[in-house]
């Protein structure tokens, strides 16, 4: 039996790299976890659909994003997208949480936040501690 392909669901951390990012001249990519509001597709029959999401790395009060994204590919554990604003030509892979990709690419924020500090739930579950450090998720729901 086939791998499932990855979902994109509301109420749910997810990974987030974004191809260009927001600093240097030309692959520096921008890493964020970030929390699912919800998923729209646009059903135009051309994998479109619309997200919107806290972004927790983004500057504080413009955290929430609205974007239409393209879907390019979906394989198991996640999706390439091309964000459909025409101007940027960025495009971002979404996929699944882990301390690992934390530790990879937001290495600050363990630093900052040490799960071993956190509650024994956020140290077995990287969506609680997520939840935990920046106060949305399911308690916000």
């Amino acid at each position: 039996m086939p791998d499932e392909l990855f979902v994109l669901a509301p109420r749910m951390w997810r990974s987030w790299q974004m191809l260009p990012g927001y600093v240097g001249e030309r692959m520096v990519p921008y890493c964020s976890p970030i929390y699912v509001h919800s998923v729209q597709p646009l059903k135009t029959g051309k994998g479109l659909l619309r997200l919107r999401f806290f972004n927790a790395f983004y500057a504080s009060g413009v955290q929430d994003f609205d974007v239409r994204l393209e879907v390019l590919k979906r394989a198991s554990t996640y999706l390439m997208a091309s964000l459909d604003d025409c101007s940027s030509g960025r495009s971002a892979i979404i996929g699944h949480m882990e301390f690992d990709w934390l530790g990879a690419f937001c290495p600050q924020l363990l630093a900052a936040h040490p799960p071993e500090r956190c509650s024994a739930a956020a140290q077995g579950s990287v969506s609680v501690y997520l939840d935990e450090v920046f106060g949305e998720g399911t308690s916000n729901q």
